[in-house]
């Protein structure tokens, strides 16, 4: 059985306690074992470890002739009840790294909503801002994350948007135009989407 693709790896988390309320239940593959797990190859198998031990992961899709490339958490939700959160139109390293460095940040107490500006992400003084993500975008680019949290009821997801050298995001006016097809603009539905390489 395969919740990632063979492109879909990174480390991973620390189970803490629980609330039992429904909109907080974890029903990952960590947390219930839906009698599969014998079926689990090893990739995955070493996500669930990762997961169990360090609090959360990444995974970065490398880019390809149809999109830039993207990577998001796996885990944050398990372990912290906070939003999963992704990062789109970076080299998969930094985006990693950024990632990593939001879920430390998490990891020692740190909420995320939208709305928010985290500054020690990306260096240089530049802030990332936080945008909440449509659930009509879950599948197509978290499919790794909803396989690992199976039936688990309503697991968020927040975009990090990065600036440009201006220090305008994506849907700011006067945004640099060499950065506008990076990053997709996952607040809006696919139907408000402007058309590109993220609707394709």
């Amino acid at each position: 059985m395969r919740f990632a693709s063979n492109q879909e790896r990174g480390g991973f988390v620390t189970v803490l306690a629980m609330s039992t309320d429904n909109t907080s239940i974890c029903r990952c593959l960590v947390c219930q074992d839906y009698g599969d797990r014998d079926q689990i190859d090893d990739v995955d198998a070493k996500l669930i470890s990762n997961i169990d031990q360090t609090g959360w992961g990444v995974l970065a899709i490398p880019e390809d002739d149809t999109s830039p490339g993207w990577a998001f958490t796996v885990g944050l939700w398990h372990s912290y009840r906070v939003p999963e959160i992704a990062l789109f139109g970076l080299d998969p390293a930094i985006a990693m790294r950024c990632l990593n460095t939001v879920g430390a940040q998490v990891a020692a107490g740190r909420t995320l909503s939208a709305g928010d500006e985290l500054d020690e992400v990306l260096g240089n003084d530049y802030l990332v801002t936080v945008r909440s993500i449509d659930e009509g975008w879950y599948a197509t680019f978290f499919g790794a994350a909803m396989g690992f949290y199976r039936v688990t009821p309503a697991v968020p997801f927040l975009q990090l948007l990065w600036p440009d050298r201006d220090g305008r995001f994506p849907g700011d006016n006067d945004f640099a135009p060499q950065y506008e097809l990076l990053q997709p603009q996952l607040w809006l539905s696919r139907n408000q989407h402007p058309r590109g390489p993220w609707t394709s």
